[in-house]
Formats: C-alpha cells, structure tokens, sequence
C-alpha cells in the first residue's frame, strides 16, 4: 500500500509540474503575442478532461481606465452567439415546439416567397443561399428594425443559390433563427436565452450587448484607424442580436462548453447533432454543423467558431473533443487571424500538432 500511495503521489507531483510548465509557456506565449501584435487585451481559458485548467488575461482592458485584462472581463464574443442560437433552437425541438426540417414560414410571416421553402436547418448550415446582409452593408448599424422592416430590406435581393444546393456563411440567417426562438418560445430571444441558456449554468455575468447597460468588468473595444486606435461602433440592431450580440467571459464561456460534455440542457443526440457535418442536396459535406464549423486540424478532430463585431472585438473557441481539450481566445481588438493564431498555439502546447 505504501509502494502505491507514493507512486501516486510521484505522478501527481509529475502531473502538477507539466501543468505548470505549460501555463508558464502560456503566459510567456501570450505577453509577447500582444506585444508582437499590437493587441490591447487578451483573456485565455484552457479546458482539459472537463476542468478549467487555466483561466487570466494579458494587456489592457480598457484604455481609457487602464484596467488591467483578467480571466473575467467580459468581451462581444461576437460570432461565437450563432453557437448559442443553435443551442436555443436545439432545446426547442427537444421540446417539441419545432422541427429542424420544418419550412421557415411555418414559424414567420411575411416572408418572400423566394424565402419560403428554407428549413431551419438550411439557416442553421449556411445553406440557404440568402444573401449575406453584412457582406453587402445592406443594413444600417444606427436604427433598429422589426421584422418586416429586415425582411423588406432584404426581400429586393434573390437568394444566391437554391436552398441547401451549396454552402455560404450568410448573417442574414441567424436573425431569423432568433425570431422563430421568439415565435416557438412566446418570449423574445435574448430573455429566451438569458433564462434557458445563461441562468441555469450560472452564467451571472454573461449579457446581451447593450451600450446604455453598466456591465461589470466590460472590455473597451478598438478598431486600428491607420495605426491610431480609436473606439469601436457600440451601436447595432436588436434584430441581429442572434447572430453576435452577447457578451462574455472566458471563464463563463469554459462553463457552457462544459455544459455539452457533462450533457447538461440537451440530450446526447441533440448535441451530436450540433456537432456533425451537415450536407447539401446532393449529398456533399459542408463544413459546419448546426452552428458550430466542424473542422479536422492535422488529424484532430476540432468544432470551432469564430466571432468579430464592429465593436473592436474578435473571439474564438477551439474544442477537440477527442483530445478532451477547450481553448477560448477572446480580445478587445480584430487582427485577422490573430485570434486563431494565439488559440490553436496555446492549445498546441497541450496538445502537441494542433497549431495551424
């Protein structure tokens, strides 16, 4: 019995130095990644075998206060939302209240007939062809619109393919994901979300992205004007709220990713679902699931979402659920593919041909 207690004891010590030698090359990594990359802030959590493993920031949160970036300051996660959206519409067909095969216009009115036969599935894959609001600028970030007014100003441009013929990312789906949550659930999206999604997973500082609300802990945002920064556009419709509107921590972000390893919210075959590639008419993969891109990165299997708003922020999770590895990267600044370079880095430090 001795002989074992200290041969456990030998490979928890073993154990505890490996882990600390990796989030010393995280720190070392992360500082001079900043600085190399003219970045402001940067939070980091590491998930491994379903624990928090790491959780800090790097930088400056806010410029203006000089708040420094910690595990818990809270970032526009942007994209990253639409993961949350699919988690939304999953729980309602759980509940029977939808069916992800169910034609659009059997939850909404008013939409062109072009619109009609795309299925809630085709929203949640990019393949419904619609065409991308935001690619085009085809709405302003500085009113807000009610449903027929966003179907009215898309309605003159026809869908780009035939639904579910071809794959395109298209922010002009996940707006309407969010109003067949509202119509299904009797309640709006973000109270819809905030109640089913943040509450039960005690997600206290997890917010919808409002610029009047005082949040605890909110990162400055900044977007690089020719080398002179400068604040990031706070201002953006409710509507599109679906598609990029919550703010969150990495700390609360490791929280929901652990959600769909522990099986919590949603059955194990709803979250299969989430995170199997989908297909197009013909028979062909597309490289999403049902809001989360499904991506093999050197023979790992990853699910992945980006997220960058015009608020100054830039966001991503890479989760290699076969490796039992999570890491989120969100920062207070958009570099392009920074963001993607410091996530797949870090999680290359645990585990080892990972990186990109």
């Amino acid at each position: 019995m001795k002989v074992r207690a200290l041969l456990a004891a030998t490979l928890l010590l073993a154990n505890s130095i490996t882990a600390t030698a990796e989030s010393d090359a995280v720190d070392r990594y992360a500082t001079a990644f900043i600085a190399k990359e003219r970045i402001p802030g940067l939070s980091i959590a590491v998930m491994r075998d379903g624990k928090l493993i790491k959780a800090t920031g790097y930088g400056i949160a806010n410029l203006e206060t000089k708040t420094p970036a910690i595990a818990d300051t809270v970032y526009e996660i942007g994209s990253i939302t639409k993961s949350f959206t699919a988690q939304a519409i999953m729980l309602l067909a759980e509940r029977g209240k939808i069916g992800l095969d169910d034609r659009i216009d059997k939850h909404l009115r008013g939409l062109p007939t072009a619109w009609q036969p795309v299925t809630i599935r085709q929203l949640l894959t990019h393949t419904s062809g619609l065409k991308d609001w935001e690619g085009d600028g085809l709405l302003s970030f500085r009113r807000e619109y009610t449903l027929a007014e966003f179907i009215a100003a898309l309605a003159p441009y026809p869908p780009d393919f035939a639904p579910g013929d071809r794959w395109a990312y298209t922010n002009t789906a996940y707006p309407l994901l969010g109003q067949i949550v509202a119509a299904a659930s009797g309640q709006p999206y973000d109270a819809f979300v905030s109640e089913q999604i943040f509450k039960p997973l005690g997600m206290g500082a997890t917010h919808f992205s409002r610029p009047e609300d005082i949040v605890a802990q909110r990162a400055g945002g900044y977007v690089d004007d020719e080398g002179r920064l400068r604040k990031g556009e706070l201002l953006r419709p409710r509507i599109v709220e679906p598609n990029g509107g919550i703010l969150a921590s990495v700390r609360e972000l490791a929280k929901w990713e652990r959600s769909f390893h522990a099986g919590v919210l949603l059955t194990q075959s709803s979250i299969d679902a989430l995170w199997t590639r989908q297909h197009t008419n013909d028979g062909k993969d597309v490289p999403s699931g049902l809001g989360f891109f499904v991506a093999d990165i050197h023979g790992h299997r990853a699910l992945v979402h980006n997220g960058a708003t015009p608020g100054g922020f830039s966001s991503v999770f890479y989760d290699f659920p076969d490796d039992r590895l999570t890491v989120f990267a969100l920062c207070n600044i958009d570099r392009g593919d920074a963001i993607n370079r410091v996530a797949t880095h870090v999680a290359n430090l645990y585990v080892p041909g990972v990186s990109l």
